[in-house]
């Protein structure tokens, strides 16, 4: 999941609802960009240590399997989708379902439009679901 958003306005709690929603629909790699994202990745690198530690409801195949993580608040968008488009690969007991790539821009019609046309470029499934957030 790739997630271009600026985040400095939105509360911790509406973040981690938003990638506790996300983990238990089966993420397990999460690119963040834009303004404040560092923040952003920290908060699914919690959630996803707090569940470790806990009941391990987001696992692989076996205990080296990790739910990776990045950010991105140095790069331009279109390197940040590069990274996600060419470079993000989950742990080998997530790759065999991890077949999905969603990238989604929050708030933001201009990134949501570079956002199609660089996944196009990269041969990547696109199209308008869910419709700019």
């Amino acid at each position: 999941m790739f997630v271009a958003a600026d985040v400095t306005r939105h509360s911790t709690g509406r973040l981690s609802k938003f990638a506790l929603s996300a983990l238990q629909s089966g993420m397990v790699y999460f690119c963040a960009w834009g303004p404040d994202c560092e923040r952003f990745h920290d908060i699914v690198d919690e959630l996803v240590i707090e569940d470790d530690m806990g009941p391990r409801l987001f696992f692989g195949n076996s205990r080296s399997d990790t739910i990776m993580t990045t950010w991105h608040d140095d790069e331009l968008l279109n390197e940040a989708l590069d990274f996600f488009a060419n470079l993000s690969c989950p742990t080998a007991g997530f790759e065999r379902n991890s077949n999905f790539w969603l990238a989604v821009s929050l708030n933001n019609t201009e990134w949501a439009a570079e956002i199609q046309r660089h996944l196009e470029k990269a041969n990547l499934p696109t199209g308008d679901w869910p419709p700019n957030l």
